[in-house]
């Protein structure tokens, strides 16, 4: 008995010996296959500078992949000023197809659109889908909007932006504002 506790002991001791010296070796051997590689390679660079640490290495590895993945800044075309007036789900702003509207379970009224999405604040616009096609996004101040409507009155540059009460839609009044696309998804390219 005192002959296998004695033994397990041992080997438990070196098991962590054994496998560090493992690593050790795997490490060596990887450097050394890695320095092989043809002349100018990043992995020979790194392997064979002089006075640098691995965490240091790693460091500087890590620094210039994240710099080289960052994606570059979006560039926008601007479509010009439009008239942006705004509008709810009711009868009101909606004629008849603001009557007889389904609700939720939550109670509140489901607006959907005529480009068969359901009316968001702060997403849905309605625009002239001859303009501005169903699914174009627009970005007015810096906020990113969806056409996903069209209206009777919203012709050429009028843009018609939704809200989920009437008040709100009242009080943003008309304004005229440049309307940008990010470059690439113009409509009609």
């Amino acid at each position: 008995m005192n002959y296998s506790k004695n033994m397990k002991r041992y080997f438990s001791k070196y098991r962590i010996h054994l496998a560090l010296v493992g690593i050790a070796i795997l490490l060596i051997v990887t450097i050394a296959a890695c320095s092989h590689h043809s002349e100018g390679s990043d992995v020979e660079a790194l392997t064979t500078t002089p006075k640098t640490t691995a965490t240091e290495t790693v460091a500087q590895t890590d620094i210039s992949t994240v710099a080289s993945t960052t994606e570059p800044e979006p560039e926008y075309v601007s479509l010009g000023e439009f008239k942006l007036t705004a509008y709810c789900g009711c009868s009101k702003c909606c004629g008849v197809w603001g009557e007889n509207r389904p609700v939720d379970s939550e109670g509140k009224t489901i607006v959907m659109t005529a480009g068969g999405y359901r009316a968001a604040e702060g997403i849905t616009v309605a625009a002239d889908t001859n303009v501005l096609p169903f699914g174009t996004k627009i970005y007015i101040d810096g906020h990113e909007y969806t056409v996903q409507d069209r209206g009777g009155a919203v012709n050429g540059n009028k843009i018609d932006i939704y809200f989920e009460n009437h008040q709100d839609a009242l009080n943003f009044g008309v304004q005229y504002k440049e309307v940008f696309i990010l470059k690439g998804s113009e409509p009609n390219d």
